[in-house]
């Protein structure tokens, strides 16, 4: 199969499928210190991390492999509150049926995020602490202090995403970002990755990064088996 670039339009229309038994629902999410780290990724480790039926795709002209880092400051799960929690994920980029998509490699939250669970999210439990400057999640390995710069034009990093994952099968989530502001950062200080290392991955020289101070997350849930 070609690989089409990230870059394509994704919709972000919701699944009718349910994986746990109860009917979609709407879930907002206020979100604060949005960081995305990438590093250029060798084409045979993401074909190694990829599930079958999915080819890796380029972002921009690269295969990519990226740390994504937030604070939850809040949000609703139809009608019912959604608890502050800070949240790390590891992610590489793919086709699936000619679409393009994040794969999820690996979802990390602290405590307040585990009950979203419940409703088919495959989150496990890490301390991790992120603030504007930035993240610390010592039992991942992961460690990164960065300045921020200038406005800059996202790309494909920062559109709309279909998301896939796999927990007991493969399973997809759209999600849509609200209005952001990016803005250009650069590490202050050497950047620990051992999480990525962890999952298959070797990155390697200086990674390119991406901020946002506030935006928001909307999504249904749960999953949709594919």
């Amino acid at each position: 199969m070609r690989n089409r670039s990230i870059a394509a339009r994704v919709s972000t229309a919701g699944f009718s499928a349910s994986t746990v038994g109860f009917l979609p629902v709407q879930v907002t999410l206020r979100v604060r210190d949005l960081l995305i780290v990438s590093w250029p990724a060798e084409r045979r480790a993401v074909e190694r991390a990829l599930p079958e039926g999915l080819e890796p795709a380029d972002v921009d002209g690269r295969l990519l492999v990226s740390l994504v880092s937030f604070r939850v400051e809040g949000g609703r799960l139809r009608g019912i509150p959604v608890l502050p929690y800070s949240q790390v994920n590891a992610r590489t980029y793919a086709t699936w049926r000619g679409e393009p998509a994040v794969f999820f490699l690996a979802s990390r939250v602290t405590a307040l995020g585990l009950p979203a669970r419940a409703v088919g999210a495959p989150f496990r439990h890490a301390r991790i602490l992120v603030r504007s400057g930035s993240v610390r999640a010592p039992g991942l390995g992961l460690s990164l202090a960065y300045q921020v710069g200038e406005p800059t034009e996202v790309g494909s990093l920062g559109r709309h995403e279909f998301g896939l994952f796999e927990w007991r099968g493969l399973k997809a989530i759209r999600i849509a970002r609200g209005t952001a502001e990016w803005k250009k950062a650069e590490p202050v200080e050497p950047v620990q990755s051992d999480f990525l290392v962890a999952l298959g991955f070797e990155p390697r020289g200086e990674p390119e990064l991406l901020y946002c101070a506030r935006t928001e997350f909307e999504a249904e849930v749960p999953p949709a088996r594919l």
